[in-house]
């Protein structure tokens, strides 16, 4: 909005009204325009009401006392962080990259910690109990961070967490 379309918004609401301007003589200032008018300074030639520092002081003066505020077309994040669209619900949040889980094998946490750690969660239900066991496959008598069924399970819960 320039502060031509502006003042008579603000004479209008009675927060600014047009001021008699100085009338310049010669030797001007270096900022004096003698083919410009000042429409706040009732057109008092020397400056446009575009570069009137008297009108700009003002129209701050106005937005620091919250008396005056600007009404933007577009959404503000400050105003109004998410634009009205009829309702408050969200469908689906989406995103442009893809998912990317780590590889168990990265993990330098044992996989029996880990198991352990969701039977208590109650995610996995409670197996055997032997240390040199697998605890998907009680009967079995081979490590945990061998047994490839232990790793395909991990690595699926990885993927969709």
């Amino acid at each position: 909005m320039t502060y031509e379309d502006l003042l008579p918004s603000l004479i209008a609401n009675q927060l600014g009204l047009v001021t008699l301007g100085k009338i310049f003589q010669p030797p001007f200032p270096k900022w004096y325009d003698p083919n410009a008018t000042c429409t706040y300074h009732g057109n008092a030639p020397g400056h446009s009401i575009e570069k009137c520092l008297a009108l700009k002081y003002k129209v701050q003066h106005l937005i620091d006392a919250r008396w005056l505020t600007f009404q933007e077309d577009r959404p503000n994040v400050k105003t109004n962080p998410l634009a009205n669209h009829g309702g408050g619900a969200v469908n689906a949040i989406g995103s442009d990259r893809p998912h990317k889980s780590k590889p168990l094998r990265d993990m330098a946490t044992p996989r029996r910690f880990i198991f352990e750690a969701l039977q208590q969660g109650g995610v996995i239900p409670h197996g055997g109990h032997k240390e040199d066991s697998c605890l998907l496959h009680p009967s079995e008598l081979y490590s945990m961070e061998t047994c490839l069924a232990v790793g395909e399970l991990l690595q699926q819960m990885i993927d969709q967490g």
